[in-house]
């Protein structure tokens, strides 16, 4: 009886270390064969289950953190945007010797886009750090379809703290009516 007993305690306490251990993997089922589905993701009711739970969260939360952050960046831009008379802007400028300012904001299915490729200061910015250095930019602009191409490129230029010595400039602006306003110019 004492065999049997101690058999018994030892596969008991193998149980309980490998079940305490885990492997960290998200897959990982209970070793009671029960489902806790009554707890709140992170709350831990068996000690067999911390690790995976802890990794888990702290795995997801990341993501939906940034998903978050996209999502208010997204609310930012299009609030922003509003205010604005123009709901898309590109501008090239092309200095020669593969020297380009290129900037754009674009609404593409409800999600704007942003976008910087400065050669000039080798600056590249995406997303809302792109934005944010833009908006502020076409906020000093007043160009519409009676706009004249030198006022345009003028505005633009000063705007954006470019020299007017360049070789090629492009600006193509879509108002919200969907009228595109477009403006070229080489040198």
């Amino acid at each position: 009886m004492k065999k049997s007993a101690s058999i018994a305690g030892s596969v008991l306490a193998t149980a309980l270390l490998l079940g305490a251990c885990g492997n960290g993997d998200a897959n990982d089922t209970n070793t009671t064969g029960t489902e806790d589905t009554a707890t709140e993701p992170g709350t831990v009711t068996d000690d067999s289950t911390t690790g995976t739970d802890e990794s888990t969260d702290s795995t997801n939360s990341g993501t939906n953190d940034d998903a978050a952050s996209s999502d208010n960046d997204q609310d930012y831009m299009k609030e922003q945007m509003d205010k604005l008379a123009y709901d898309e802007f590109e501008l090239e400028v092309d200095y020669g010797k593969d020297k380009e300012y290129e900037i754009e904001i674009e609404q593409d299915n409800g999600k704007i886009e942003a976008a910087v490729e400065d050669e000039l200061s080798n600056n590249n910015l995406k997303g809302k750090d792109a934005f944010d250095e833009i908006y502020p930019r076409l906020e000093n602009l007043d160009i519409s379809e009676t706009t004249s191409k030198e006022e345009a490129i003028k505005q633009t230029l000063d705007a954006f703290d470019l020299k007017d010595d360049y070789v090629k400039f492009e600006i193509e602006i879509t108002m919200p009516d969907g009228q595109k306003i477009e403006f070229e110019d080489k040198k």
